[in-house]
């Protein structure tokens, strides 16, 4: 399987089927255009994917490796780290749309860092009558 087969699959299973076509002629920013990016950090796709899921050094030099990682994926498997991230893909729960009034899902457990331009919400206090920031989710 070449890497270009592996980043298709990724990204078909990242965006849970959303992603069916490469932007640019490039799956990765494909995902992070997805995921509501509209510019490479660094000039590099790959690093903005990696960004926006939280993840801010390489591992050993490495964004690919860096991205195994994030889904706990610490060897490549038949020597590529492209297939760790693509099996790591498949092992983790695709991610569910937010419907307001119907969600199930524990905010309070939630472990990943939500971002709007905006706002980082990470960042924000967790007494929302004492945020300073000013913030808004437009309707569209």
């Amino acid at each position: 399987m070449d890497i270009t087969n592996n980043i298709r699959k990724y990204a078909e299973c990242v965006s849970s089927g959303a992603i069916t076509e490469p932007i640019g002629g490039s799956w990765m920013s494909a995902i992070a255009q997805w995921q509501g990016s509209t510019t490479p950090l660094n000039a590099s796709w790959l690093q903005r994917v990696c960004d926006n899921f939280g993840i801010t050094e390489p591992v050993n030099g490495s964004w690919l490796i860096a991205l195994s990682f994030y889904y706990s994926q610490f060897e490549p498997i038949n020597g590529s780290w492209t297939n760790s991230i693509l099996e790591g893909c498949n092992t983790t729960p695709p991610v569910s749309s937010f419907i307001w009034n119907e969600n199930t899902i524990n905010w309070e457990a939630e472990t990943r860092k939500w971002s709007l331009d905006l706002i980082t919400w990470g960042l924000a206090t967790n007494n929302w009558e004492a945020e300073t920031t000013q913030w808004e989710v437009p309707l569209t």
